[in-house]
């Protein structure tokens, strides 16, 4: 990785972010100098929506490809007999589909309905252009991008997030790269106080999966 560009975004590394993983990601860009790469700061100022644009988007495609599965050309059909129709369309759908994916298909069938697909949809749409802009004119500068993988060290599986709003913030560093359809490769890279590890990603410009892996495969030879 001698002579790679490795860009440092302020915005994922914000107030968001707990300081076991700054701590870590920054420790990591310090390994990185070590094997010979720079350091060099971006900035990706749209990222700040990222999130409300990425689960705006991927809720509106879940509404419509998922509207298809109907019990009977595709999907599940419910075990419970129906009386009419509209009955057995619901039962099919309410027996099929998980709490988080009705959930989904709820806001996504709202943002695209008539009123809201203005407000909500099309703007979504905006912000993820936006998004796609900051990346590219960062890579200008860099090769590939350094940044936490999500912004809390990872929870044991005893703690169930039920909050879906707390949830959906644990996406803070990985949507936008869905968004902008780039590739992104998380590694752990320490552990927090209490030993749960802490991951880094490495976000590359399209195409770029080699280089990730390269690079990827360079640090932990270092790090373990």
């Amino acid at each position: 990785v001698a002579g790679l560009r490795i860009g440092i975004a302020k915005e994922l590394l914000g107030p968001e972010i707990s300081k076991s993983v700054k701590e870590a990601v920054l420790n990591a860009a310090a390994i990185f100098r070590g094997l010979g790469a720079e350091t060099v700061s971006v900035s990706l100022p749209s990222l700040s929506y990222a999130t409300e644009a990425y689960y705006i988007i991927s809720s509106a495609e879940a509404s419509s490809n998922l509207a298809r599965y109907d019990g009977v050309r595709f999907g599940s059909r419910a075990r419970s007999e129906a009386d009419n129709i509209d009955n057995f369309y619901m039962s099919n759908r309410s027996e099929g589909f998980g709490d988080e994916v009705k959930r989904r298909i709820m806001l996504g069938t709202f943002v695209l309905s008539e009123g809201s697909y203005e407000d909500y949809y099309k703007k979504a749409l905006g912000l993820r252009r936006l998004i796609c802009e900051d990346y590219k004119r960062a890579f200008e500068k860099c090769d590939i991008i350094l940044s936490p993988t999500a912004p809390t060290a990872a929870y044991p599986q005893s703690e169930e997030l039920s909050d879906p709003t707390v949830a959906y913030a644990q996406d803070l560093c990985t949507v936008s790269q869905s968004l902008a359809g780039l590739p992104a490769l998380s590694i752990p890279c320490a552990r927090d106080e209490r030993g749960l590890p802490i991951g880094m990603q490495l976000t590359g410009p399209a195409f770029s999966e080699e280089l990730l892996y390269r690079a990827g495969v360079a640090f932990e030879e270092v790090a373990k």
